[in-house]
């Protein structure tokens, strides 16, 4: 029975190793599980840290877009401003009746026509800066004082005299000063832009 007995010590032996090595086997495949589970983790968590900076970046380039789609309609309101203003200036200075109507037609109509931002550009003013906004404000109330004396100028003619000569004083220094909104409606939509 002594071979019996050794064959049972063996057996047991050999049983308690197999349950070790499969405890052991256990325990190593749950580590690397465990270690498989946190590297997948990690790397779901930078895709999406990865895609949220996509879709910030994708959502600046878009407003960066959309604001420079609106600037670029405010240069083009300003420029058609400029232009108004100088044809009131030269309707106000020219013996020519047809330039002295279409000056005194935008006198009349400026601040339901000139005044008013385009249609087009009317869904830009969104994106247009606080600055920008305050600025267009003071040369909406300063183009009050330009357009009485471009219609006193007009009313008055070409007349010579002192009191033509202060009137058209006036009126210049009124063109010099709703250009020099402009230019600085300008220069603060450069800064908006980042522009220098």
């Amino acid at each position: 029975m002594s071979t019996a007995t050794g064959l049972l010590v063996i057996a047991g032996f050999v049983c308690a190793g197999y349950m070790l090595g499969a405890a052991h086997a256990i325990r190593r495949r749950d580590r690397d599980l465990e270690v498989m589970r946190r590297q997948v983790d990690a790397q779901l968590l930078f895709a999406e840290q990865q895609f949220k900076k996509q879709l910030a970046a994708e959502r600046d380039r878009r407003t960066e877009e959309r604001v420079e789609f609106a600037y670029e309609a405010l240069g083009r309101w300003l420029h058609d401003l400029d232009r108004t203003i100088d044809e009131v200036w030269s309707g106000a200075h020219s013996t020519e009746e047809s330039i002295r109507a279409k000056a005194e037609l935008i006198v009349r109509h400026w601040p339901w026509e000139t005044l008013v931002v385009p249609v087009e550009a009317s869904g830009a003013r969104l994106y247009w800066g606080s600055e920008v906004r305050a600025l267009i404000r003071k040369f909406a109330g300063e183009s009050s004082h330009f357009v009485s004396r471009a219609r006193t100028a007009l009313d008055q003619g070409l007349g010579d005299g002192a009191r033509a000569d202060d009137t058209r004083g006036r009126l210049w220094e009124s063109f010099n000063h709703m250009h020099g909104i402009l230019d600085e409606i300008r220069d603060q939509a450069r800064s908006d832009l980042g522009v220098r």
